[in-house]
C-alpha cells in the first residue's frame, strides 16, 4: 500500500456496526457538508486497495476534491471522534478517561466532595482491571482537590497514606517497566535473528535471561509484571528450543489470564495469542488432547457473537486457527486433507488484507507453500513464496526470509522452467552471498549454486545432488546441524531426485520448527 493510505486503512478496520454509527454520528455533528464526507467515506470503503486517482475522478465536480488532503484529514479526525464516542463505555480505559474528565470538570467547579467520590471510584476500577498507568493522574487530581480544600477536615495520616500509596505505585510501575524492557529486548532479538541456533545469537538471549528479575518469580510485583515475566520465560525457552519449559510457562500465562476474568474480558487478544503459543508446544510435545481442546476453543470463539464485533480479535483468531490447522495436517502428512484450507485461507487473506500484520501473513504463506509443494501444486507453492519475498526483508524474520529464498529454488526446479530457474539461481546466490553470518547449511547451498552453472548435463546435476546428500547427512549428524531440516525436509527432497522417485516428506509434527508470528 501507499504511504498516504492511512484513511483507507482506518475505514477498512471498522466493523459494520462501527461504520453504521459513524454515518449516524456524522449526520448529527457535521453541519452542511455531512453528506459529502459520508460519500467520500463510502467511496473509499468500496475500494479493494487505495486509489486516490479514482477518488479524484469520482468527485471531479465537487469543490472539496481541489483540497482533497484537507477533506481526508477532516474525515480521518471525524471517524476517530465518532469511534471515541462509540467505544466510550466498551473499554475500561475509555471509562477511566471519562471519569478523569468528569473529575476535572467537578474540580473546576469546586464541587470537591463529588470529585473525590469519583476519584475513589476511578482508582478502584483501575486497580481491579490492572490499569495502573491511570493511577498517577488520579492521585495527582486527588492531591489537587485536597489542596483546594486547604486540607480542612482531614487528619495528617491521610497525607501520609496518599504519599505511601503513590510510593508503592511508583515501585510497581518501575517494576513493570523493567520487565517490559527485558521482554522487549528478548522479542526484538528473536524478530531480528529468528531461530538460528548460532552461538552468538544464543549468547545474546542468555545474557538477557540472566537478569536478576528473571531469577525469582516473586520479584514480579503485580499481575502485569507477572504476565511479562511468563511471556519472557516462554519466549526465551522457545528460542533456545527447550519446549518442555516453554510449554510450562505458556500454560502458566494462560492460567494467570483465566484467574482474572475481568482482565481477560478486556484483553481477549492477549489470551488468543497466548493460546496460540501454547498450541505450538502441544504440537511439539505431542499433547494431542490438549491441542484439540484449545483448537476447539479458538473455533468456538470465532463463532461467538460477542467476539464477532471485534474485527482485530477475529483476525487473530483466524491467524491462530488456520496456522495450527495447517501445522497439524503437515505433521500428520495429510496434505490432501489440508487443501480445502487453502481456498478458505486465500479468501480470508483477502478479507483481512488491510489488517493483517506482515509476519502473520508470512507464516500463513510459509506453511501454505508446504501443503501445495507436497501435493505437487508447484505453481501455487511458488506463488506463496513470492508473496513472502514481496515484503521488505527487514519487516520479516531473518530465518524465514532466508529459507523462502532457498525453497524458491526447489519450487522453480519442479516447475520445469529453465529460464526462470536460471534467474532464480542468480538472485538466490546474490542474496545469500551478501549475508555475513551464513549457517553451515546455507554455506552448502552457496557452494551448490556456484557449481550449478558449470554443469553440462542432467547426470552431472544428479552427481552434484548425490554429493549434497552426503554433505547433508554429515551436517545433520552434528550437534545442532539439523536445524534447516525443521524448516523443510531437504534431505528427503534431495534423495528423491537422486533415486528419481516422487518426493515424500517424512517429517512429523514434532519435527516442525514452530515459527508462529508476533506472539512470543
Amino acid at each position: 500500500m501507499k504511504r498516504n493510505d492511512g484513511l483507507f486503512r482506518l475505514i477498512k478496520s471498522l466493523s459494520k456496526s462501527e461504520k453504521r454509527f459513524f454515518k449516524i454520528y456524522s449526520s448529527r455533528h457535521v453541519i452542511g457538508d455531512q453528506n459529502k464526507y459520508i460519500q467520500l467515506f463510502n467511496a473509499i470503503d468500496k475500494q479493494k486497495s487505495y486509489n486516490e486517482e479514482g477518488i479524484i475522478k469520482k468527485f471531479a465536480r465537487e469543490k472539496f476534491v481541489k483540497r482533497l488532503s484537507v477533506a481526508k484529514a477532516y474525515l480521518y479526525e471525524l471517524i476517530l471522534r465518532s469511534m471515541n464516542v462509540y467505544h466510550a463505555q466498551q473499554t475500561v480505559e475509555a471509562q477511566l478517561r471519562e471519569l478523569i474528565g468528569n473529575i476535572q470538570f467537578l474540580q473546576g467547579k469546586r464541587i470537591n466532595d463529588q470529585a473525590l467520590r469519583l476519584v475513589s471510584k476511578a482508582k478502584k476500577l483501575a486497580i481491579e482491571h490492572e490499569k495502573l498507568s491511570f493511577l498517577p493522574e488520579l492521585m495527582r487530581l486527588q492531591k489537587h482537590i485536597l489542596e483546594n480544600q486547604f486540607y480542612a477536615g482531614y487528619k495528617e495520616r491521610v497525607l501520609w497514606n496518599l504519599h505511601q500509596e503513590e510510593q508503592e505505585l511508583l515501585v510497581q510501575l518501575q517494576n513493570i517497566n523493567d520487565y517490559w524492557l527485558l521482554h522487549g529486548r528478548l522479542y526484538y532479538q528473536q524478530t531480528h535473528s529468528g531461530v538460528t541456533g548460532q552461538a552468538k545469537d544464543l549468547e545474546q538471549f542468555a545474557d538477557i535471561a540472566k537478569h536478576e528479575l528473571l531469577q525469582d518469580e516473586q520479584k514480579a510485583l503485580s499481575f502485569s509484571a507477572r504476565l511479562l515475566l511468563y511471556k519472557t520465560y516462554s519466549t526465551y525457552y522457545f528460542v533456545t528450543r527447550n519446549f518442555a519449559k516453554c510449554y510450562h510457562y505458556s500454560n502458566e500465562l494462560i492460567h494467570l489470564l483465566e484467574s482474572r476474568p475481568e482482565v481477560l474480558q478486556q484483553d481477549s487478544l492477549l489470551y488468543v495469542s497466548s493460546v496460540n503459543n501454547l498450541l505450538n508446544m502441544t504440537g511439539m510435545l505431542q499433547k494431542t488432547t490438549e491441542r484439540t481442546y484449545y483448537l476447539d476453543k479458538l473455533h468456538q470463539m470465532m463463532q461467538e457473537r460477542k467476539y464477532k464485533k471485534n474485527r482485530q480479535l477475529q483476525l487473530k483468531l483466524f491467524q491462530a486457527y488456520y496456522y495450527h490447522q495447517m501445522i497439524h495436517h503437515i505433521g500428520q502428512h495429510r496434505y490432501q486433507d489440508a487443501l480445502p484450507l487453502m481456498d478458505e485461507l486465500t479468501q480470508s487473506l483477502e478479507e483481512y488484507a488491510d489488517l493483517l500484520d506482515v509476519m502473520g501473513e508470512v507464516m500463513l504463506c510459509f506453511y501454505s507453500f508446504h501443503i501445495c509443494f507436497c501435493t505437487r501444486q508447484f505453481e501455487a507453492a511458488y506463488q506463496w513464496l513470492c508473496r513472502i519475498l514481496a515484503h521488505d526483508a527487514a519487516a520479516i524474520r531473518q530465518d524465514i526470509s532466508r529459507y523462502a529464498h532457498i525453497l524458491q529454488l526447489l519450487a522453480v526446479y519442479e516447475l520445469k522452467q529453465p529460464e526462470l530457474l536460471r534467474a532464480t539461481i542468480r538472485s538466490t546466490y546474490r542474496f545469500l552471498s551478501q549475508l555475513s553470518n551464513l549457517s553451515p547449511f546455507e554455506q552448502l547451498v552457496v557452494k551448490l549454486l556456484r557449481q550449478l552453472p558449470q554443469l553440462e548435463n542432467e547426470q552431472a546435476f544428479i552427481d552434484l545432488l548425490t554429493e549434497l546428500r552426503q554433505a547433508l547427512l554429515h551436517l545433520y549428524a552434528e550437534a545442532g546441524g539439523a536445524q534447516a531440516q525443521r524448516y523443510f525436509d531437504f534431505l528427503s527432497w534431495v534423495h528423491s531426485k537422486v533415486v528419481k522417485k516422487p518426493f515424500i516428506r517424512v517429517m512429523t509434527e514434532g519435527d516442525i520448527v514452530p515459527t508462529t508470528p508476533n506472539n512470543h
